[in-house]
């Protein structure tokens, strides 16, 4: 094994233990891409690995693993800094390869493809906490991701932090700008819809 390989691997368990030390324990099973996920010449490749946190909050946390890289940098760091991404679904954890897959096996593919997208476009530009972006899903409808600082950890003395990225309805976009982007995050707090990106509920909004 070369320094390269050490170093990258000291790294990942560092920032393993770090996230964990906020998450709790991960699942044991990583979601690892069939093709791993890269950035070249502004394209993006493959798709990112899936971690998981099931001993946080009710339902399962995801995290990516390879936005933070050895030397403290890697995607464009927001006015916060350097960040892996996170999101939530109230789904309980299961086997990732369930046939027929479940509501979580769902919720699961669908954030990969919101981190996927976003990570990507990550090395070009920056996501700074309570954006909103749109991105595109696999159906060809535009998905809606609100973004905020979730929680801060650190690697040998470098701060880093989670980026939540929530999925919200395209019917939300009017409230958030009668409130604002902060206005709406602390909205979705208040009524304990926050930080889960799971749609079978009502939109939230405002009467004309």
């Amino acid at each position: 094994m070369n320094d390269s390989n050490e170093k990258y691997i000291e790294h990942y368990n560092l920032k393993q233990q770090a996230i964990e030390n906020t998450l709790g324990p991960s699942a044991e099973v990583i979601g690892h891409a069939v093709i791993p996920f890269r950035v070249i010449a502004g394209m993006t490749l493959g798709a990112v690995d899936m971690h998981y946190f099931p001993n946080h909050i009710e339902g399962t946390g995801f995290t990516t693993m390879e936005l933070i890289t050895t030397d403290g940098k890697g995607t464009k760091p927001n006015q916060k800094g350097t960040y892996e991404l996170i999101a939530f679904t109230k789904q309980p954890f299961n086997d990732i390869n369930q046939d027929p897959p479940t509501a979580f096996n769902t919720m699961e593919r669908r954030m990969c493809e919101n981190f996927t997208q976003i990570a990507g476009a990550a090395y070009g530009r920056v996501f700074n906490p309570y954006e909103i972006c749109q991105i595109s899903g696999s159906d060809g409808q535009p998905r809606y991701i609100i973004f905020d600082v979730y929680e801060e950890f650190d690697i040998e003395g470098r701060k880093h932090h989670l980026l939540l990225c929530m999925e919200i309805f395209e019917e939300e976009l009017a409230t958030v700008e009668m409130f604002g982007h902060e206005g709406f995050v602390n909205m979705l707090k208040m009524i304990k819809i926050y930080p889960y990106s799971d749609l079978d509920r009502n939109w939230v909004g405002v009467k004309k």
